[in-house]
């Protein structure tokens, strides 16, 4: 793995704040929450449907489409129909840069 500067803090300033970004071609989900940054795929695992079109709650992102929710720090999913994790990556705040071991 190899660690890799995906944003610059500024771009998600505010808590439950997320943004999509795109590391060698894939889509992931950059979230700012009350207790630091966090990556993970931006894909739900259950029906393909971005995770950046729904919202943020108690440290869980919500699935628009079937209302499967997950757990940001460790991509555990906590409602059904989501049973399959979603990909996390650690992450590493240098000069105000967000960077992932990706």
């Amino acid at each position: 793995m190899t660690w890799i500067k995906v944003a610059g803090i500024e771009e998600v300033q505010y808590i439950n704040e997320m943004k999509e970004i795109t590391v060698e071609g894939e889509s992931l989900v950059l979230f700012h929450l009350d207790d630091g940054y966090f990556v993970t795929s931006n894909i739900c695992t259950h029906r393909k449907q971005y995770l950046t079109d729904g919202s943020i709650e108690e440290g869980s992102v919500n699935c628009p489409r079937h209302g499967g929710k997950f757990d940001i720090k460790t991509g555990d999913p906590l409602a059904g129909p989501c049973f399959t994790p979603l990909q996390t990556y650690l992450v590493d705040i240098r000069n105000n840069d967000v960077w992932i071991d990706f």
